[in-house]
């Protein structure tokens, strides 16, 4: 593999830099409803299982309080609940409800859609492009 340049690595950072920010607005304009950060961390939670809030913040990279916040919020949506650890009565564990799952099923489904049709308007070549390069941004 041939060596790149410094300056053609600055200028892949700030184009794949843009070309995802106006992707991911896009796809958050899409999903509608909760903010990106409230979205994460209900994915996260359904994705994970019971989860304590501070494991969620730190999986979220975010403080404890934000996440306190975060979470007080989507117990008033009814999209998760919070009970105690079996195992450590002092602490609580984050649970998705059944209205947390579809929303997080919801959300995802409109993403992927959105992702569809812009994906359909790029030439068979470019589409290709981007497939052979998913697993090095994934």
């Amino acid at each position: 593999m041939p060596d790149i340049e410094p300056s053609s690595i600055a200028e892949l950072s700030r184009g794949l830099s843009f070309a995802i920010g106006r992707a991911n607005r896009r796809m958050l304009a899409a999903g509608q409803g909760l903010g990106q950060g409230h979205l994460n961390a209900l994915a996260t939670v359904f994705r994970s299982g019971p989860i304590r809030p501070g494991d969620l913040a730190q999986r979220e990279f975010v403080s404890a309080p934000t996440m306190t916040r975060t979470l007080r919020d989507l117990e008033k949506l009814g999209l998760v609940s919070r009970s105690p650890d079996a195992r450590d009565g002092r602490s609580i564990l984050v649970r998705v409800t059944a209205e947390g799952e579809h929303e997080v099923l919801r959300a995802r489904s409109a993403r992927a859609d959105l992702l569809a049709q812009l994906l359909a308007r790029l030439e068979p070549d470019q589409v290709a492009a981007l497939r052979d390069a998913l697993p090095a941004l994934e």
